[in-house]
Parts: C-alpha cells; sequence; structure tokens
C-alpha cells in the first residue's frame, strides 16, 4: 500500500515537473487569462464589500472591473502560476 501511494506520488510530482517546464502555449495563456479574471472578479469585489464602508454600485463595478482587468493580464504574463495559486478563488459562487 505504502510503495504505491510513493509510485503515485512520483508519477504526479513527474507530470508535473513535465507540465511545468514544457513550453507555453497559447492556450495555457488563455487559461490563465481566464482563471486570474475570475480570481481577481471576485478578490476585487470581495474584499471591496469587506473592507469598505458600503461602497456605491457604480464604484464596486469599477473595483470589480479593475480586478478583471488586473487578473486577465497577471494570468497571461504568468500562465503556469496562475491556476495553482488563484485556481480556489476562481472556483468561489460555484457548485452544488
Amino acid at each position: 500500500m505504502i510503495a504505491a501511494l510513493r509510485r503515485f506520488a512520483g508519477n504526479r510530482r513527474q507530470q508535473f515537473s513535465r507540465w511545468w517546464h514544457s513550453p507555453i502555449r497559447r492556450r495555457d495563456r488563455l487559461t490563465g487569462a481566464t482563471i486570474g479574471a475570475l480570481a481577481f472578479f471576485w478578490i476585487a469585489s470581495l474584499g471591496r464589500l469587506a473592507f469598505a464602508p458600503s461602497p456605491e454600485l457604480g464604484q464596486l463595478a469599477l473595483w470589480a472591473l479593475g480586478g478583471v482587468l488586473f487578473g486577465a493580464a497577471f494570468g497571461a504574463r504568468y500562465p503556469r502560476l496562475t491556476p495553482c495559486l488563484l485556481f480556489p478563488f476562481a472556483t468561489i459562487g460555484t457548485g452544488p
């Protein structure tokens, strides 16, 4: 049982290493930009709601738009880091 778990963990680590060191494709940049935009939308929106004294709707929309633009740029610039770091934030509000 332990040997099988070690083998599984070793295989996953090798797959991740191959993915991390492979050349970046357009699909990777698009995925990173999408995940970054969704994650920063939630971070900017919920952060503004949590730390501001009841912002106006227009101001909240500008913060959300700024978060989306920043997240998309961040995801396109760092397409490998974004899914690893921000995927949990991108899935806020989804699920059963």
